[in-house]
């Protein structure tokens, strides 16, 4: 297995940062972003967090390629919630004797949802991109997470690899045998065959690397050798506490914040909703 193409060399000044800073800041601003209470904050938290990915000198496409599932779910939140939560609406469009609303409340709320999304996945991008995944581990390690837990997460990051080959692998003898020019239904069916040849084919793989492994000494409760021999570069460890003391910041001001609010609980909006019905909307 060729594992070459699945490596990176992250550039730009982030990538020059320490793992164990990188690692522990950048997971605090997920949690961050996950709790921000207004939305133009976490779109500030999405904008800052996209231009430090552009300090990678990556192209978009490897962004784009990580937001686009994330993008669908957000998506469905935000229309869910502007369609059903609230009392006051802004917008109506009555078709075929049923009516659609948009609530201003649902609209604000699933703006918020929309955005924490978005900026918590461009986050979790920037980190996978910035940082090898033994850094973050070991780094984890160092945070005294459960052994368990980095274990299933070391191997599940091995094996993604070894899946992904079997998969190509499969994917190359079906085009040889003209897969790839047979009907619609028979590539289906062909689909769903190489599927379960993929997960038969990768179980049997672990089993014989994990066997590998127990012949060379390797037990549950061994513990591998530090990643890291040396102490934080004294730089890195001032911008840690710069970032972290932002990141304190961030979270009191978003929990505290006092400013011009309009709870449209209290009060009906002024002038008239839009809508396409011909009638007022009524209250849903």
């Amino acid at each position: 297995m060729d594992l070459s193409r699945y490596l990176t060399d992250p550039q730009g000044p982030l990538a020059r940062i320490d793992g164990r800073i990188k690692t522990v800041l950048l997971l605090a601003a997920i949690v961050v972003a996950a709790t921000l209470q207004q939305a133009w904050l976490a779109l500030g938290l999405w904008l800052g967090a996209t231009g430090l990915f552009c300090g990678l000198r990556r192209g978009w496409r490897d962004l784009s390629r990580r937001l686009v599932m994330p993008l669908g779910i957000a998506w469905v939140v935000l229309l869910s919630l502007m369609l059903t939560q609230g009392t006051h609406p802004v917008w109506q469009l009555t078709v075929a004797g049923r009516t659609m609303r948009v609530y201003q409340e649902g609209l604000a709320q699933g703006l918020l949802v929309f955005l924490r999304i978005m900026a918590a996945v461009t986050l979790a991008a920037l980190l996978a991109f910035s940082t090898p995944m033994v850094e973050i581990l070991a780094t984890l390690r160092c945070c005294k997470v459960p052994e368990t837990i980095l274990d299933l997460a070391d191997m599940m990051f091995r094996y993604v690899f070894i899946l992904n080959d079997t998969a190509r692998a499969l994917k190359r003898a079906q085009l040889s045998r003209l897969g790839g020019q047979a009907s619609w239904s028979r590539r289906m069916a062909d689909t769903g065959r190489i599927a379960a040849n993929v997960l038969v084919a990768s179980l049997d793989r672990s089993t014989r690397i994990y066997k590998a492994m127990l012949s060379r000494g390797y037990s549950e409760s061994s513990r591998p050798p530090a990643h890291f021999q040396s102490a934080i570069p004294r730089r890195d460890l001032w911008l840690g506490w710069i970032g972290a003391l932002l990141l304190l910041m961030l979270l009191l001001f978003t929990n505290t914040w006092i400013g011009p609010h309009h709870d449209p609980r209290n009060h009906q909006p002024h002038g008239s909703p839009l809508h396409l019905s011909g009638r007022p909307p009524s209250a849903g």
